[in-house]
Order: structure tokens, then C-alpha cells, then sequence
């Protein structure tokens, strides 16, 4: 068995970080602070009609390179709907420390053993890598990790000052931007994530681990027979990076 000196731990946030996704949240936060916005139902179903309309009809794929393909098409998608809720400044007005704490709050969220298992990680081989909407909701939620914010790769919000304008900078948007960052990294990774949003990068990485039971993500793995992990929870990835990886 290969073991892995000082690989980058590579994890996604939403539902691998958390017990679920938590962009709703932070949207709410946002709303009820502003009360002008439209409800959030109004930003869900608006995506949703794109999403639909997109590929009404969802195609068979004959191979990992075409399914990868077929996520990666849906970009404009996520790029309309940043930019509608960019425009009904749903976050106009709240500072870096009020989305930080507002994380910090929500810290029954976060999976189980999470927090005990990166703790015996070298917080310098740690990144996180995700299609969230703000790097301090996501720093809040890792406080005791005492992570920094070059840490965190997410689409972020727009600041002037102290407050933010309400925009949301794009940064990552599908799988393939997800690989894109982890490209730059040029190192050895073991990745974690829970969903078809990390495919690109759980194939890519050294070692690829799956958190819980994603129907569409397991399909694929079936489907293509690929030789990726798969846990439960985190006390499991505990065993695979003790059994693989070694850190000094």
C-alpha cells in the first residue's frame, strides 16, 4: 500500500464539513437582516426553473469524461443565479465578523468527530474547498480549527469597508472548478466530499473519500467502477488517513 507523505487534506464543506447544506442558512441570515429581499423561495425556485430548463431530459453517459462533461455545462446556471442574488443585495450591509459569528453559532451542525479528527491534522496541510457563498460563515463554523482565510476556497461576497455590497465574487461554481483550484496546489491530495459536485476532484485526488450515501454520486461510482472510499462518518476517515497517510 502507497503511503502518502504530507498530502493536502482537501475537503469540501457543505454536507461533508456540516450534517447538511447550509447555503440556505446563510441566504436567511441575510434576508432577515435586509429585510427588503425577496424571500429565499423566490431565489430557489428561479434556479430551479434554469436547472430544468437546462437539460430537461438528463442524458446516459458512457464514461466518467462525458458525466464530468455534462456537470460542467451547468455553470451559467449557477453563474445567473450568484448574479440574482447579487442583485436583490441579499447580503448588502453585513460585515466579515457578523457572518463569522453567525458560523460559530451554528456549530451543531458540523459532523460528528469532525472537529477531533482534523485537530491531528498539521492545520497547514488543511484546505477547503467549496461552492459556498462566503469564507467567514465557513471560518466561523471551523473556528477551533483556527484556520486563515487563504484556507478557504469559495466564492466570497463583495466588501467596501466594513460591509459588504451585497455582491457575490464567482469563483466556484461546478466540480471542474473545483479541480481547477486543486490543481494549483501541486501537491498530493486525499479528498473528502459527499456529493456529484466533488466527482472531478475525488477521481483526480490520490486518495478519494466519500462521506454518506449521495443516490446520483454512488450511481456513478457503480456505473464506472471507480476506486474511491466510502464512510459514514468522520471517525472512518480516521482509519483510512491513519492506514495511508503520514505526516511529520
Amino acid at each position: 500500500m502507497r503511503i502518502l507523505r504530507n498530502p493536502l487534506l482537501v475537503i469540501d464543506f457543505d454536507k461533508t464539513v456540516t450534517i447538511k447544506d447550509t447555503i440556505a442558512l446563510l441566504a436567511q441570515f441575510g434576508i432577515d437582516h435586509n429585510k427588503k429581499s425577496q424571500p429565499w423561495s423566490y431565489y430557489t425556485q428561479a434556479y430551479l426553473h434554469d436547472y430544468n430548463q437546462h437539460c430537461p431530459n438528463q442524458p446516459n453517459h458512457d464514461s466518467v469524461s462525458q458525466l464530468l462533461h455534462h456537470l460542467n455545462s451547468y455553470k451559467n446556471v449557477e453563474l445567473a443565479s450568484l448574479t440574482r442574488v447579487s442583485q436583490g443585495k441579499v447580503f448588502q450591509g453585513l460585515t466579515r465578523d457578523m457572518l463569522y459569528e453567525q458560523g460559530k453559532r451554528h456549530q451543531h451542525l458540523l459532523q460528528p468527530d469532525l472537529v477531533s479528527v482534523l485537530s491531528q491534522i498539521p492545520k497547514q496541510f488543511i484546505r477547503v474547498v467549496s461552492v459556498n457563498w462566503s469564507k467567514d460563515w465557513i471560518l466561523g463554523f471551523l473556528h477551533e480549527l483556527d484556520l486563515s482565510r487563504h484556507q478557504i476556497y469559495s466564492n466570497d461576497l463583495d466588501f467596501q469597508g466594513l460591509h459588504s455590497t451585497g455582491d457575490i465574487i464567482p469563483s466556484i461554481l461546478t466540480t471542474g472548478d473545483k479541480q481547477e483550484v486543486i490543481r494549483t496546489f501541486q501537491s498530493s491530495v486525499v479528498y473528502i466530499g459527499d456529493s456529484l459536485g466533488d466527482l472531478e476532484p475525488l477521481v483526480n485526488a490520490d486518495v478519494g473519500i466519500i462521506l454518506g450515501r449521495d443516490p446520483s454520486l454512488w450511481q456513478a461510482v457503480n456505473q464506472f467502477n471507480l476506486n474511491l472510499h466510502r464512510v459514514d462518518h468522520w471517525l472512518q476517515i480516521k482509519k483510512i488517513l491513519q492506514s495511508m497517510v503520514y505526516y511529520n
